[in-house]
This record gives structure tokens, sequence and C-alpha cells, in this order.
């Protein structure tokens, strides 16, 4: 897959991996997942189905023969061991009671086990991620800025919008919320740690869905200082520091300086992404 396309799947496997927490019920004596969500995230790992007497159980080799294990039921206990063991532990037949040894290990399961719940969600999520190749060049950079561009062009709100979520994503700007906006305006930012007890938030993004309008204002921001500069913004007072293509400039900048902190793409993969950006330039 194209970086893209991986990082459109880091958001997805994050959405579902929130949407299957909150999921989790607890009611008296019997707790509930939907078990739906939990088969979305484990088809974009490597998990491989396995039906054993009536037991759905999720495996993957580790060493020496031990199988990392999933069992899909409300308790999601996750497992290092073999198939045969889980079988045993979690469907024994009548004929295993009768071994003293097998009673304890039907009893008991903390020798091997790894996780459940919450838990077992967070290690599956994990997993999913390692698949994806999150590394990314400078040409993958342009590219989703490039997309943003035909947007402009085609007056496409999805394409521009899908172009920010990719941004935010790799920058960890989040939605800000600062009081009452226009009808259709929509304000994001980094949050800034340790500039004393408010939330402070840097490089503002404003964006206008009812004129597609694209802006952004450098600096750091408290909730008292940006509403004293959006009321002079709103009353034409003030101007953003950039707008349009030369916001997602930035973006891309910003992004290139966390660079180091992914592990650079494999040659073909950084050839194949270059090709696809190469093509998209020869089609605008």
């Amino acid at each position: 897959m194209s970086f893209k396309e991986d990082l459109k799947a880091k958001i997805h496997l994050d959405k579902l991996l929130h949407k299957t927490i909150h999921s989790l019920r607890e009611p008296p004596g019997a707790k509930r997942v939907d078990k739906g969500l939990v088969r979305e995230i484990l088809a974009m790992t490597d998990f491989e189905y396995r039906s054993a007497a009536n037991l759905h159980l999720y495996v993957r080799p580790m060493e020496d023969g031990i199988m990392e294990i999933l069992l899909l039921d409300n308790e999601l206990p996750i497992y290092h061991t073999t198939v045969e063991d889980v079988m045993l532990r979690k469907s024994p037949h009548w004929q295993d009671v009768f071994s003293i040894r097998n009673i304890k290990r039907i009893m008991y399961d903390q020798d091997i086990i790894v996780s459940r719940g919450k838990e077992s969600l967070k290690r599956l999520h994990a997993a999913a991620i390692e698949r994806l190749d999150l590394a990314y060049t400078r040409a993958d950079l342009d590219l989703l800025a490039e997309e943003a561009r035909m947007g402009f062009e085609k007056g496409s709100l999805a394409q521009i919008r899908e172009s920010l979520d990719l941004f935010f994503e790799l920058l960890g700007i989040q939605p800000v919320y600062f009081g009452l906006l226009e009808q259709g305006m929509e304000i994001f930012g980094r949050p800034v740690t340790g500039r004393g007890s408010s939330l402070s938030f840097e490089h503002l993004v404003i964006l206008n869905e009812q004129t597609l309008s694209v802006e952004l204002k450098r600096g750091v921001f408290s909730p008292e200082t940006f509403q004293d500069w959006f009321a002079r913004y709103a009353q034409k007072q003030a101007r953003p520091d950039l707008s349009g293509m030369e916001v997602f400039e930035f973006l891309a900048d910003l992004a290139l300086e966390r660079v180091p902190h992914y592990a650079k793409p494999p040659a073909d993969a950084s050839e194949s992404r270059e090709g696809l950006h190469s093509t998209l330039n020869e089609s605008v």
C-alpha cells in the first residue's frame, strides 16, 4: 500500500479501537463486547482464524511451537500456549477431568494468560499497526499537499478535509474549542504542555467549510489570547499568517521534522510512492 493508504488504515484502526473499547460492558455477571468490531481489527492483523471444538480462536505463531491465541468471547483472553492446551482448558472432554493435573489446568490459566478485555484489544491494535509502513519521505508529504491543491481547484471539501486529517494525524493536531464559532467553521491546533495550568495550542488552523478556506496563525495561544486575536480576525482587523496551499506546505515542513521518529521506508516502497507522485503530477 502507499503511505497515504497506510496512514488512513492507522486512523481507521484508532477509531476501531476507540469504538470497541467503548462497546465493552460489564453488567453484573456478564461481560459483553462487540465481536464484529473485534473481527474488524483482527482482519488487519496476522492472526488467523481457527475453529476448535466450540471455540473461536485467532492464532499466530511465536517460538518453539507456542502460539499467541485470542479466544473470541466476551472476556477476550489472549494466551501464549498451544491450541490443544486452550481446547483442554476451555472445552474439555469428560475424560479429561479424571486427571488432577488437567483439573488444575482447567481451573487456572494464570500460567498462560497474557491479557484480557481492554488490554487484549490494545495488543490486537498494536499487532495491526506493526503491519503498516508509516515511514515517509518529502515526496509522500508533497503528494498529500498536492491532493489538497486539487481539492481547492475542484471545490471539493472532502478532498481538502482528507488531506488536512492526514497531516493532523502525523502532527498530533486536534480540534480546539474556544467558544462559539460561525457555522461551518472549525479550529485545530497542537496541544502544548508546560505552560501553566491552562492548556495551550500552537499553530492554529482555521477551516471554513462555507468558503472552502484554510488559514493558519503561527504561535502558541491560550484560550484567552486566541479569543482576543480571533475577535479582531472576525472583524477583518487581524489576518492569518498563511492561507490556502501555504498552510499545507507549512504542515509538510513540520511533519518532515518528525521523520527521525520513524523508520526509513524500504527502497521498493519509496520508489513505488515516488512513481505514484509522478503519475499524479502528470494527471494535473
